[in-house]
């Protein structure tokens, strides 16, 4: 069983993932808002981000989760 200082540094390592998809959402809306043109590898760079932001969320939360239903 995790303790508290365990507990709260995943809860602070997901609120800055959150805050980083968030970024990454943000610019990848102004690309589209705006009408920019960029290149295949800042597209492929950006999704890539945004999905391995995803997968490590999914992956906090998952180690957060037990112990709250617990």
């Amino acid at each position: 069983m995790f303790n508290k200082n365990q507990t709260s540094k995943l809860q602070m390592q997901l609120c800055e993932l959150k805050l980083e998809e968030r970024r990454v959402c943000s610019d990848i809306r102004h690309l589209v808002r705006n009408n920019q043109t960029i290149d295949f590898f800042k597209a492929k760079q950006l999704n890539s981000l945004r999905s391995g932001l995803k997968t490590k969320i999914k992956s906090v939360e998952a180690k957060i989760m037990p112990n709250i239903i617990a």
